[in-house]
């Protein structure tokens, strides 16, 4: 049986335990749940953002990469225009301590969520108040630019 997954870089982790601090609740990732369900499987994850950190890993997961095409290769195809970034850095001041009680309530309330959308709603929301809601930015005007 071959288990094929696309965007394999959102919902594929979790092999390891992580316990709640507050309720004690030990909870595992999809991928853990994935291979219990089908031990003999071999598994693809096809992803155009790979993770490599040490609680998420793709190749840690899905193991050594068969294929990489990068955007040199997909430029020299024709497949997409070059790309050119500009950084635009914003000076944000935030409270060390006041960020950790935020991600303790964020994990809080959205424990019961799947990963994926978990991540989906903390990049939107965390971005969205860094940006608007930065004192320097309000205190300059650029709330209403923001917006």
């Amino acid at each position: 049986m071959v288990v094929i997954a696309d965007e394999a870089h959102r919902s594929q982790y979790g092999l390891k335990a992580k316990t709640n601090l507050k309720t004690g609740k030990v909870k595992f990732g999809y991928a853990k749940y994935m291979r219990d369900a089908l031990p003999n499987a071999s598994y693809i994850g096809f992803t155009g953002t790979p993770i490599e950190f040490d609680d998420k890993s793709t190749p840690a997961v899905f193991g050594d990469y068969i294929d990489i095409y990068d955007m040199t290769r997909a430029v020299e195809d024709k497949a997409t225009v070059k790309i050119y970034y500009e950084n635009r850095i914003i000076k944000l001041d935030a409270n060390e301590d006041v960020l950790k009680e935020l991600d303790e309530e964020f994990n809080d309330i959205t424990e019961g969520q799947e990963e994926l959308e978990r991540e989906r709603t903390k990049t939107k929301w965390s971005k969205l108040e860094a940006v608007i809601g930065s004192p320097n930015r309000i205190k300059n005007g650029g709330y209403r630019q923001a917006l």
